[in-house]
């Protein structure tokens, strides 16, 4: 019987981490906390014209998405960015190449 009551306890708790900030829009604590673990490295750069206007170094963070919506947003020194439009580039820092002199670090 003690072993059905720590089951139990186990599928709730998981249950309750799993439905605790399911949506895009609003930041998920756990999430968070997960990729500072695993350190999700980003850079964000927003084109106009084929050119490279503004750029973010997004350190240990996420980067969501609203559905049916242009829009990409993240959290930046405490700040959320939101950007819309279509000539975006969300690629792993380790992979890209600065584009702009004096990108905007988020750390």
């Amino acid at each position: 019987m003690a072993k059905l009551k720590l089951v139990f306890l186990i599928i709730s708790f998981l249950t309750l981490i799993v439905l605790s900030g399911c949506t895009p829009s609003k930041e998920n604590i756990w999430t968070q906390k997960m990729s500072h673990f695993f350190g999700d490295d980003y850079r964000i750069t927003l084109y106009s014209g084929g050119n490279a206007v503004r750029e973010w170094q997004l350190k240990s963070g996420i980067v969501n998405y609203e559905k049916r919506d242009d829009g990409w947003f993240f959290s930046c020194k405490k700040h959320i960015v939101i950007i819309r439009g279509k000539e975006i580039v969300i690629e792993p820092l380790t992979y890209s190449q600065q584009q702009v002199e004096k990108p905007i670090i988020c750390n």
